[in-house]
């Protein structure tokens, strides 16, 4: 079987299709390119606006501007963002997994402990926040902890990134599988606070 690389070159591949196969995933939206094809057009990087001494400090430090590197950090980006929300689960389907009426659901995106995005006129939740049939014990604190204007891809890799201070079994856990296996909430509102201090 010859890689991704080989079928694109050889035209067996479109575009979207082989980012799909980069990026692991079934399909990429054409749309989701577009900041592609614009940091690539412009070859412009935000070090760009940096004074000729703190661009020479970067690039000392190996971190040499790229258009390329910027519109594979964008497609990255805007492919982490679309599988959040392709994933969310709607009012209805919160208030069925949690036994409440949709306006206690919306009470309690008011009070932040429910993590919801709003999309179009409509909230969408995180799938991440629950198990299959109930909310993930103790996330409703970690998330009233959060800043609200926190953006939801930060949230998401606080929540899912293996944290040094949580350990079962000799194990690194994120927060969510911490919570989920029953660990203290307490420790988890410190990963919180040292995220949040940092």
């Amino acid at each position: 079987m010859t890689s991704m690389e080989d079928r694109y070159l050889a035209g067996d591949l479109d575009f979207e299709a082989a980012a799909a196969d980069a990026l692991g995933t079934a399909a990429v939206d054409r749309q989701l390119l577009v900041p592609i094809l614009h940091a690539l057009k412009e070859a412009t990087h935000p070090v760009s606006e940096l004074s000729a001494h703190d661009a020479a400090l970067l690039r000392d430090g190996g971190l040499e501007e790229s258009p390329i590197a910027v519109a594979a950090a964008v497609a990255d980006q805007q492919v982490r963002m679309a599988r959040l929300l392709d994933t969310a689960l709607t009012v209805d389907e919160v208030a069925g997994l949690l036994g409440v009426s949709s306006s206690r659901v919306r009470q309690r995106v008011g009070d932040r402990s429910l993590w919801s995005l709003k999309r179009s006129h409509r909230l969408l939740f995180p799938a991440i926040q629950f198990t299959s049939t109930s909310q993930v014990p103790g996330i409703d604190s970690i998330l009233t902890a959060l800043p609200s204007d926190l953006h939801p891809l930060s949230v998401l890799g606080l929540l899912t990134t293996p944290q040094s201070q949580l350990r079962l079994a000799g194990n690194e856990l994120s927060i969510i599988d911490w919570l989920t296996a029953g660990g203290d909430t307490s420790l988890a509102l410190d990963v919180v606070a040292a995220y949040l201090g940092a």
